[in-house]
């Protein structure tokens, strides 16, 4: 297995037969073999984390499906607006919030994001792989506390749903905007999941909080499992670090 950080949210996983792509709007992509299958998947619609040019894959992989959360709505007349081949509606799957279903030989099952769309897990040449999308625990400073309550128990409410789950590679979001708060989210997710390597993610490029993550003190207990990024189209197998 094969981890490419591509920017921001963006990362895909090659495994031998497939690739997953996850959250990719910008940078550049690797090249994979033509006759793989490549699957991508885009939690919601939020520009960050989706945009169109993801469709240009299928014209490159012809085995290629999207995966899209159910907030991100397309009909065959906007792809026709913006250049797209109505063909490519045939490749989409739109996933709600906590669903299940399979695909090909992958399963994905489906979580409520605390912001817009979805989370994924995705089961793949028996491999778990979990993607966060914007599934965190958003607390904002200056919001009202009651706001910040709410949102700390939603999100715990679908890391729960997955409590000792076992994950390969998990890409979960460090956003230093949050300020004190920009761990919330990563500190309940390594203490109720069994994540082998945890990629941060979300973190608008300032890779420098990994390091400072590193050094709380559930960072601390979880040093291992934390991988360290850099920059843009780093790669990690099996697991360089």
């Amino acid at each position: 297995m094969k981890v490419t950080y591509i920017c921001h949210s963006g990362f895909a996983v090659e495994l031998e037969g497939c690739v997953l792509l996850f959250d990719y709007y910008k940078g550049e992509l690797p090249c994979w073999e033509k006759e793989k299958a490549v699957y991508a998947f885009a939690s919601h619609k939020h520009q960050d984390h989706f945009q169109l040019k993801i469709f240009d894959l299928a014209k490159e992989y012809p085995k290629t499906h999207f995966f899209l959360g159910s907030d991100i709505k397309l009909n065959g007349k906007y792809l026709e607006r913006n250049h797209i081949s109505p063909s490519v509606k045939e490749k989409i799957t739109t996933v709600g919030k906590n669903k299940r279903l399979t695909f090909d030989e992958i399963e994905i099952l489906s979580l409520r994001s605390t912001d817009e769309g979805v989370a994924f897990i995705v089961k793949a040449e028996g491999r778990s792989i979990y993607h966060a999308g914007d599934l965190n625990w958003w607390h904002w400073e200056g919001e009202p506390s009651f706001a910040n309550e709410k949102m700390g128990k939603d999100y715990k409410k679908e890391i729960d749903s997955i409590e000792g789950m076992h994950f390969d590679a998990a890409f979960v979001p460090l956003d230093p905007r949050l300020g004190k708060a920009y761990g919330f989210g990563m500190d309940y997710f390594l203490e109720h999941t069994d994540a082998d390597k945890v990629f941060p993610m979300h973190m608008w490029e300032k890779y420098g909080c990994i390091g400072k993550y590193k050094k709380s003190l559930t960072g601390r207990r979880h040093e291992k499992q934390i991988m360290d990024i850099h920059r843009p189209g780093q790669e990690f197998e099996e697991w360089n670090i």
